[in-house]
């Protein structure tokens, strides 16, 4: 591991010339698991499954694990920032916008040393820069993220970014940007919503379908979107989809599916990390379970068992740059 930061010309250059290193099998299995588990908001038991992938020089892996030790403990360890720092030296914009935040306990508590949130800040915007002007979307919404202008998240979107979409339309809709005209800023809003569902976001898909609901649209456009978002493995989707299906009750005009009802919420019920799906998901179990025989709920858990096969995990797909 790199202990001290190049000057940015060699750290460019560096950055430029990383190959990422291929795991064992072994570690990339362990590596999935943990950042599925990260997205479950199970930060716990996704460390230990992140730490060998980590030690071992993955770089996503790292950030992955510095998240969840920040998120458990409530604020940047020394640990966390070792990861963060890691990650950051093989170019990853989003730890190195992690190590550039003031509000770091770490550092006010004077356990943490190395470069100083203004270094990080000032190599990062370097670094993002010179990628967004070759055309990296992530690079942009990183420019935006760090307070460079909504430009650059409108660059991101145009430029085909599902993730950018989503969230500019978020932005949108909680009143930023400018709209002189009216009716502009919700035909923009409901544009890249759609853009972002039509470009494979699951986020986007069940932000889109709360769009048309909410606006009177399509009711078959509101039940293919939930669908997809759900199989797209959208927490949230699928806790919709499957309520809705079961007639717990149907609001959207699904058939009646209660093994397919079943396995989906049993999938819910078995998370284990943060969030409400999982208690919600146990709440709502014996009410289907009620409509059904045995022998359908034995084929609701067969049916669910072969969904987690089929499809992405289940995830509640929060920001990269989240809270």
């Amino acid at each position: 591991m790199i202990k001290k930061l190049c000057t940015v010309a060699l750290c460019t250059l560096f950055f430029s010339c990383i190959s990422v290193a291929q795991l064992p099998h072994e570690q990339q299995v362990a590596k999935e698991k943990g950042i599925t588990l990260f997205k479950q908001s199970n930060w716990y038991e996704s460390q230990p499954l992140l730490k060998d992938a980590a030690k071992a020089g993955d770089r996503l892996a790292q950030y992955y694990l510095a998240e969840a030790i920040r998120l458990s403990k409530r604020y940047t360890t020394v640990e966390a920032k070792k990861w963060y720092e890691a990650a950051a030296e093989q170019g990853d914009l989003y730890a190195m916008l992690r190590l550039s935040n003031k509000d770091d306990l770490c550092s006010d508590m004077g356990t943490c040393t190395g470069k100083s949130g203004e270094e990080w800040r000032e190599f990062v915007l370097k670094i993002a820069h010179e990628r967004a002007d070759n055309g990296d979307t992530e690079a942009m919404t990183v420019l935006y993220t760090a307070n460079q202008g909504l430009g650059w998240l409108e660059k991101a979107a145009e430029a085909g970014d599902s993730y950018a979409q989503n969230l500019l339309a978020g932005v949108y809709q909680d009143g930023g940007g400018w709209f002189f005209i009216p009716g502009r800023r919700e035909n923009a809003v409901k544009k890249w919503l759609k853009a972002s569902a039509e470009n494979g976001y699951p986020l986007g898909m069940f932000h889109y379908a709360n769009y048309l609901y909410e606006h009177n649209g399509s009711a078959i456009e509101v039940r293919d979107w939930i669908k997809r978002a759900s199989e797209g493995g959208h927490i949230d989707s699928v806790s919709t989809y499957a309520r809705n299906i079961a007639h717990l009750p149907d609001r959207l005009g699904y058939p009646i599916d209660l093994i397919k009802g079943y396995g989906l919420t049993y999938l819910l019920s078995k998370l284990e990390g943060g969030g409400t799906a999982s208690e919600n998901g146990q709440r709502t179990l014996p009410k289907i379970a009620e409509k059904m025989t045995t022998q359908e709920i034995q084929q609701g858990i067969a049916f669910a068992k072969e969904w987690e096969k089929s499809h992405p995990p289940l995830s509640y797909f929060d920001p990269i740059y989240g809270f």
